[in-house]
């Protein structure tokens, strides 16, 4: 039996058998993995503690060879306390996670979408940031990552630079006047601007701009519906996220 040493953020958790707990652990090295914690419920297991939904640690887990490991110690770095007063701001992590573990495969690592979870969990816990802006950050970036990098060079239909007007999530990018359909978002050069620095800024100053209520809320709306395109899935989390915000209609 080896023993495996790896920092991960916990993005799902649920009960097995009496008393065990499963956890799905983002890892840098591994990717998601499954890990069972034994006696997760009892008092006497000093990581019972620590083994909760969004906690960032190291961890030592033992593998048999199978997909499972045991959860031999959990070591918190940072928990996220201040996410879990705040019911709005776990609806909005719980719809995140959500997303991660649809896009990436068991044990398949990437680093660039675990940071990205980590600096927007250190957003929502610490930072005086809008979580609807959050939200756009991380469905836009997540999606690129995943290999589906919207254009926002030319029209993604016919390769001109020639009147740009709206975003087409169906499409992929950008569109001309000519090949805008009813559904494409209407674009300006606040609304372009914001779309542009989201995708392309460095990770760790993902959240340093500024946009008018107007155009963030258009943007959500094209980060929510390219996220829905690629995701082909209709998130439960997301909808519970939107009731409780009040954005149900938004």
């Amino acid at each position: 039996m080896s023993l495996v040493k790896t920092k991960g953020i916990i993005i799902k958790q649920y009960d097995y058998g009496e008393g065990n707990r499963i956890l799905n652990i983002f890892t840098k090295d591994q990717g998601i993995i499954k890990a069972v914690l034994y006696g997760a419920k009892s008092i006497k297991n000093k990581n019972s503690a620590a083994a909760q939904f969004l906690t960032y640690a190291d961890f030592i887990l033992s593998n048999s060879g199978r997909d499972m490991y045991t959860v031999r110690s959990c070591e918190p770095i940072e928990c996220f306390f201040k996410i879990h007063e705040d019911i709005e701001k776990v609806a909005l992590c719980t719809y995140m996670a959500d997303l991660i573990y649809t896009l990436i495969n068991l044990n398949s690592p990437d680093e660039n979408i675990l940071n990205l979870f980590l600096n927007c969990c250190y957003a929502t816990a610490y930072k005086d940031t809008d979580n609807e802006k959050i939200r756009a950050v991380f469905e836009l970036r997540v999606i690129a990552y995943s290999g589906y990098m919207p254009n926002l060079i030319n029209c993604t239909k016919c390769l001109s630079n020639e009147n740009i007007a709206a975003f087409s999530p169906k499409s992929g990018g950008i569109v001309c006047e000519g090949c805008m359909q009813p559904e494409d978002f209407e674009l300006n050069a606040d609304i372009y601007h914001t779309l542009k620095y989201i995708l392309t800024a460095e990770a760790k100053k993902i959240m340093s701009f500024s946009a008018s209520e107007t155009v963030m809320r258009t943007v959500s709306q094209i980060a929510e519906k390219y996220a829905a395109l690629h995701t082909e899935k209709d998130f439960a989390s997301l909808e519970y996220y939107k009731k409780i915000s009040g954005r149900m209609n938004t």
